[in-house]
């Protein structure tokens, strides 16, 4: 039998090889070292004997050792070498007894590489086993200002409350936002039966996805995965029956508008280290307020979408020189594709200026809008700088919230309140995503993106 299954894997060795060679990358496992430095590698910390996702094991620490094998880890030598002989036999061990002993594994932005049990992986990954205990070093994330780098940082935390290792997402902030949509806070540790309840949803929508000819990427799932329990509501996903999720997968998803929210202080990932196309994929940005002009302008340049503003308690300039191509949305209410954003900008005040208001100022500016939003039957999103009373303010007058916006939204409801103002370096405790009486609250300081 381990002869047969030597052949089958070689198979499907030889079958990756030549894809990866037509799509002109390497053939073999992914070298760590050529991935990170000595210095990261010397850093590594012991996180001990885990039990790690076969699918996230991805190469080798050494690049030399791992030409015997295709880059799914199946077995390219030849079937009459010393090393089939070795993969047969444990082939039959773990046939007969199953493979017991760990491997040694490095781990890099929750990717993962072999120090040793090269065959052990290649082995379970033929008989597609879903994980493999293992002692793993991890590896220190480099602060390089790529979206890698965020991905992986704000994953860190979520493992931490939650203890899953194979839930990732395109964009950092969705991992807080998947916490806010279970009902949970920030920080809040996942119990037993939570964490079972979400991987029995989990393992129907993967595989019913699967099933559909959807599946890409691991993110790619995820993503999808989320904007599902936005539309149906987790509750809802994670009490239905195997058939009733079935079919709440194959219906119709509303695409969703991808928002990138702006506040305060540039972002070095959409500013110093933007790349061409970064900004291709939002359909609209809103910037909230103590933003520089030329920072704003070059948004409305590089991004394909309208770039819509509000003044901050800092941007008395833009009274005068407003940034040029970009959308003022101060005491009005701008239709977008068939969202309704409505804009009040300015700071409780503090201090004499421009863009700084009493909290009967703010109101009577609120009222200023019911016209506005009675024409447009409504509104989705409301922008400020400020943000609401006792919703991310200080008791400090300068940071103190407008109970306006609270009457604001009790009336109208918006589906999103993001506000700036309130930097996420003032405290630990400060959420980049919240809810207030059935509105999600993002405070948008230096960047958020998020889907309506």
């Amino acid at each position: 039998m381990s002869e047969l299954d030597y052949r089958e894997a070689q198979k499907l060795a030889t079958r990756e090889y030549k894809k990866a060679i037509a799509r002109g990358e390497s053939p073999y496992p992914i070298g760590l070292e050529n991935i990170v430095s000595s210095g990261q590698m010397s850093a590594g910390r012991n996180l001990g004997l885990e039990q790690i996702p076969l699918a996230l094991v991805v190469g080798t620490k050494h690049e030399g050792r791992n030409n015997a094998f295709a880059r799914n880890f199946m077995p390219l030598l030849s079937r009459s070498s010393e090393f089939a002989e070795k993969w047969r036999t444990l082939c039959s061990a773990h046939l007969s007894e199953g493979i017991r002993e760990p491997v040694k594994l490095y781990e890099y932005r929750n990717r993962f590489y072999v120090e040793e049990g090269n065959k052990r992986v290649s082995v379970l990954k033929y008989f597609e086993a879903d994980s493999i205990d293992a002692y793993v070093t991890r590896i220190p994330s480099a602060q390089d200002g790529t979206l890698e780098a965020e991905r992986y940082e704000a994953f860190l935390p979520f493992y931490q409350w939650s203890g899953l290792r194979t839930v990732e997402f395109s964009e950092p902030e969705s991992y807080a936002h998947l916490q806010m949509l279970m009902g949970k806070s920030p920080g809040e540790v996942w119990t037993e039966e939570e964490r079972k309840d979400f991987l029995s949803f989990y393992y129907y929508f993967h595989k019913e996805y699967e099933s559909l000819g959807k599946m890409k990427t691991l993110r790619i799932l995820c993503d999808d995965m989320l904007s599902f329990i936005e539309q149906h509501g987790y509750r809802k996903v994670c009490e239905a029956s195997p058939l009733q999720l079935k079919e709440l997968i194959r219906q119709p998803v509303r695409k969703p508008m991808k928002i990138l929210a702006l506040a305060d202080d540039e972002s070095k990932y959409y500013y110093d280290h933007y790349t061409p196309g970064k900004l291709d994929d939002f359909d609209l940005i809103l910037a909230c307020g103590d933003l520089h002009k030329v920072y704003l302008e070059f948004l409305t340049t590089m991004a394909p979408c309208p770039v819509l503003y509000v003044r901050g308690n800092h941007d008395d300039m833009l009274n005068e020189d407003p940034p040029g191509g970009c959308i003022c949305i101060e005491d009005t209410v701008f239709e977008y594709k068939g969202l309704r954003v409505a804009g009040l900008g300015g700071s409780f005040k503090y201090r004499e200026g421009r863009n700084t208001f009493t909290e009967a100022e703010m109101e009577k500016r609120a009222r200023k809008l019911e016209k506005a939003i009675r024409k447009h039957g409504g509104v989705d999103v409301l922008v400020t700088h400020a943000p609401a009373r006792g919703v991310n303010d200080f008791d400090s007058i300068s940071h103190r919230g407008f109970e306006a916006f609270n009457r604001f939204i009790t009336k109208h409801h918006p589906a999103y309140f993001v506000h700036g103002h309130i930097h996420k370096n003032y405290g630990i405790h400060i959420p980049q995503r919240s809810e207030w009486n059935g509105t999600t609250v993002i405070n948008a300081y230096e960047h958020c993106v998020f889907q309506i």
